[in-house]
This record gives structure tokens, sequence and C-alpha cells, in this order.
């Protein structure tokens, strides 16, 4: 089988091979119609529409990716289905992150692939999702309490978060800064100045981060005045607030937050970056503080105000508390009760996974190629929380 670059060549597009190649899709093993679609190779740059038809044309001769269980078979193993997509070097970070079964992965969406796995190569993931086929359709979870039940529930049981080395493990922290309850009925307020903002042409997760920091630290380095602005951070977002007259200048949903992250060459700058979901354009938020110990603080909060809507997200599914009845009253007295008729097979309704929505509100989340779809639903839910 010929390697990426001389298919490329084949067919006069060999400009394009590390485009192809650096992205993941280096293998023409794994370049069929189910897996490389337009709107990939326009996030990879290639803005010829003549030249991204013609790639898409030829790649349609090339074998599709067959999904798991389509030959009958199920008794495969997570290291031999990662082989057969010549993903190998990925075995060890499934397993490390629990995924030790086929019954673990059979519903895993791309949102997990990025934020739990950090498998960044758009190429793989697409490798990955094309083998593991359509899912089906997943229903939104059902409306979460009110804010005012939370306030009652949380005095008999705190929400329970998980440590930041398992919620986010960039974090090498024991503990988050704040209570969970501080990100939920208050703000966390810090003081920094707001070295401004630019458009990311091509996404490549906390690196543009990086790269956008180094940037606007050098296009304000003479700059005399630096506005000063207060980053209100809660589990629903973030609000630019100014610091003298405390009006609102701009709020970023949790939606469409991702990549936090220091500068490593300057650890008082940090950025993230955010998605208008209008223009699909990815813009990236650069911000100074005095120290860099409170740009870190900033960072983790960041980290814990996704974890704590992660878990609100999981206590809404929780079943309410069963209120007893007066034939649950009757039995316990040894009383005979009315016969409880089973409910009708078409009444019944299947149990629904929130993995895909809930895992949206982890951090560091990898735009390319994800669903908008199920953005849209994801804010939906967290707006009735």
């Amino acid at each position: 089988m010929m390697c990426v670059g001389q298919w490329l060549e084949s067919i006069g597009m060999q400009q394009y091979e590390s485009k192809l190649v650096l992205n993941g899709f280096d293998d023409v093993c794994f370049l069929g119609s189910n897996v490389m679609e337009e709107l990939d190779l326009q996030d990879l740059g290639i803005h010829d529409a003549g030249h991204r038809r013609k790639i898409l044309q030829a790649a349609r001769s090339l074998p599709k990716i067959k999904p798991l269980g389509c030959d009958g078979s199920s008794g495969t193993s997570i290291s031999a289905w990662l082989e057969s997509l010549g993903l190998h070097d990925y075995i060890q970070t499934f397993v490390s992150s629990g995924y030790n079964s086929m019954d673990c992965i059979k519903n895993l969406w791309e949102l997990e692939i990025v934020n739990v796995l950090k498998i960044t190569l758009l190429g793989h993931r697409k490798r990955i999702l094309a083998s593991l086929g359509d899912r089906p359709y997943e229903e939104p979870p059902q409306k979460p309490p009110r804010t005012s039940q939370l306030r009652d529930d949380h005095r008999e049981s705190r929400l329970t978060l998980r440590p930041p080395s398992l919620a986010a493990p960039y974090a090498p922290v024991q503990n988050w800064q704040h209570q969970p309850e501080k990100l939920i009925f208050e703000s966390c307020g810090y003081a920094a100045n707001y070295l401004g903002s630019m458009l990311i042409k091509e996404l490549k997760g906390t690196e543009s981060t990086q790269d956008a920091c180094a940037k606007m630290r050098k296009s304000t380095e003479h700059m005399k005045k630096i506005p000063t602005i207060i980053l209100s951070i809660t589990y629903k977002g973030v609000k630019f607030i100014d610091a003298f007259n405390k009006n609102i200048i701009a709020e970023h949903e949790i939606r469409n937050i991702s990549c936090a992250a220091q500068d490593p060459d300057d650890l008082c700058t940090f950025a993230y970056i955010t998605k208008d979901l209008l223009t699909n354009h990815h813009y990236c938020h650069v911000f100074s503080t005095v120290d860099m110990s409170l740009t870190y603080e900033i960072i983790l909060t960041l980290g814990q105000a996704f974890e704590v809507a992660y878990q609100l997200a999981l206590q809404a599914q929780k079943p309410a508390p069963k209120s007893l009845t007066s034939a649950d009253c009757e039995a316990a007295e040894g009383k005979p009760g009315k016969p409880v008729p089973k409910p009708r097979a078409h009444m019944r309704k299947s149990a629904v996974s929130i993995r895909s929505v809930v895992l949206l509100l982890l951090p560091s989340i990898c735009s390319a190629g994800f669903n908008d779809q199920l953005r849209t639903s994801v804010y939906s839910f967290i707006k009735e929380i």
C-alpha cells in the first residue's frame, strides 16, 4: 500500500502531504469516505474548494473502516481493536483512563476522546469514531432541579467533587481552591489585566493558547495603560467586569470555553479560547496578573467551575426519593394492597446515558470537528440548572 504522500502525488495534490500527515491522516488505509470529510479538510487549512473535492473524490475509492461488530464478531479486545486501526500507541492511554473493555468504548464520543483520552490528532479521532459506527441518538437528560432545590439539598449532602488530579490531569494539586457552593450560588472574582484577544486560524489545543499569549505580550509590552478587569467565574461561565464602574464588558458561557493555560515563558500570563457559535471562529483571550500563583489559581478555578457543572449534571440525573403511598403503608403493616399493574411494553423507557452531554463540561476541549448540535443540547440543559 502506498504512503499518503504517494497517494496525494498520484492525484496531483502532493502539496498537502504535511497538512494531512501532521493532523493524523497519516495512513492511506484510513482515509476512506467515512473518515475524511470536507469540513476536516477545511480545518486543516485546505482552502481551495476544487482541491478539497479532488481529494475527497479520490478518497471514495479507498476502503472504508468497518464498524465494530459488522462481521458478527464481538470478542475483540481494546488492544486488538486499536492495533487494527493502526493506533497501538494509544493502548496504554485507553487502559490507564479506565477504558479496559470493549463495553466501555461502545458509546465513546468525540468530546470524550478529546477531553479524557487527550487524543489531539483529528485524523486519529475520526478513525476511532468511524470504527465505532453510527450510535443511537441520545435524548437530552431530564430537567435538572432548580437552584432553590439545590440550596436545600446541599445542606444535607454537599456536592462531592473529584480531586483536581482526577478531574483535570494537568493539575498537580490535591484540593480545589473553593467550596463548590461558592461557584454555584456566588462567584469567584479575580483582578487581572486584559491584554486583548486574537483570532485563532488553526486550533491546536493549548499550543494555540500559548502562541496567542506570546504574541499578545509582545504587542502590548510598550502600552502605557492596560485595562484592569474583574474576572467573575461561576459554573455557568466567565464575566469580564470593569474594575472601576462595575459594568459587564463581556460574558463567555461555559460551553464555549476551552484550552485554558498559562504562558510557559511568563507564568503571570494566561489565556483561554472561546468559540463564536454564529461564525464558528475561535478567539483567544489573554490576561496577566501581578503574581504567577494568582494566575495559577485562576486557571485552577476555571477547572473547578467545569467540575462543579459536571457534578451538578450528574446529580440532576439521580432519581428523587420515592414518597410512601397508602399501598406502601399497608404493605409495611402486613395488609394486602392493590396489585400494581406492570407497565406496558411500549411505555417502558430505556435508560439514557448522559456521558456525551456532561463531558462537554470538562476542561481543555479541542473544538476541531465536534458536534454543534450536541453543544446546543448541552446549553439548553445547563440553562435549566
